[in-house]
């Protein structure tokens, strides 16, 4: 049952929404994160009139992009946009917690896109691998050009070119994981902004009441964090397995390590500025990122949110 609409709460997350895309217009970055966010009108709908509707307008937008620009890309669109969608309003109409929301959406849209890349491209002469390769210097071409348009100095794009020539390789072997990871933080951002959205105009009752910030990996992930690590010096497609598993559970292990931090932040009342500086500084310093990485993976043997139910205290 949908909750009743509150129009005065509504006007915060528009006046949000238009600001957003009117800055987007001015600095060509934003429309990656503009990107990202695609899937959130389609939840949106979807979730307040139905799956009905909601398939409709899928169908309507896959529809449009296969005239406007072809059947490839309005596929991949689906796989990657449409079915995330679908499957994240249907697990949140279920009121399954978080993760399953967005466990179950990701495996679906990856499987999903991954099996498509690999059938639509087939005719090509390249094998997999080199079309990869050429999907992520392309990816680094669009970032070239982003950074170039915010005015990055010519020496520091050259050293970047240089670096993405050397890293296209290996990053090729890993595509799949990259894949996955990128629809997997597109399922996280738009399950946070649509919960956020709905939250402020009809209410928290549709959405499961756990938190992030008590979210626990699986303890069976630091098996695949140690045995993908081992495989890592491995040759041949066991290398190649290694690496595309140890990349997954790095994200999972950071996810963890935010959780952590968000933890802290809601026990101690910090203001909503202070959290976007902090994920600021965050997302740009990789230092910080490793920093979370290992808080995640140190959380499994001291337990820094102290949520771990004892044993002692189950028999009790």
């Amino acid at each position: 049952m949908v909750d009743r609409f509150h129009p005065e709460k509504a006007l915060l997350p528009a006046v949000v929404i238009l600001v957003f895309l009117l800055l987007a217009m001015f600095v060509p970055p934003l429309w990656v994160v503009a990107g990202i966010l695609v899937p959130v009108p389609l939840i949106f709908v979807y979730l307040r009139w139905g799956r009905g509707v909601g398939m409709v307008l899928l169908g309507l937008v896959f529809g449009v992009l296969f005239s406007l620009v072809g059947h490839k890309q309005a596929v991949l669109f689906f796989a990657e946009y449409a079915v995330l969608a679908a499957v994240l309003s249907e697990t949140i109409q279920f009121k399954l917690s978080f993760d399953k929301c967005i466990l179950f959406s990701t495996l679906v849209s990856a499987a999903l896109s991954i099996i498509l890349l690999l059938f639509i491209f087939t005719d090509r002469e390249s094998t997999l691998t080199e079309f990869f390769q050429e999907q992520i210097e392309g990816h680094f071409q669009l970032s070239m050009e982003a950074l170039q348009a915010m005015g990055d100095k010519p020496e520091e794009l050259k050293t970047m070119r240089e670096f993405a020539s050397r890293a296209s390789g290996a990053m090729a072997q890993s595509y799949p994981s990259l894949i996955t990871i990128g629809i997997l933080v597109t399922a996280v951002v738009n399950y946070c902004m649509v919960r956020f959205l709905w939250g402020r105009i009809y209410g928290p009752g549709l959405f499961h009441p756990a938190r992030f910030s008590g979210w626990v990996a699986p303890e069976q992930a630091i098996w695949v964090f140690i045995g993908s690590g081992g495989l890592l010096f491995a040759e041949g497609i066991l290398g190649t397995l290694g690496l595309n598993l140890f990349s997954l559970v790095l994200v999972v292990y950071f996810l963890q390590g935010l959780a952590i931090l968000i933890h802290f932040l809601e026990s101690r009342n910090v203001p909503v500025f202070f959290w976007t500086l902090i994920f600021f500084v965050i997302v740009l310093q990789p230092l910080l990122i490793g920093v979370a990485v290992g808080l995640g993976i140190f959380d499994i043997w001291i337990d820094l949110r102290k949520i771990r139910t004892k044993p002692a205290e189950i028999s009790e």
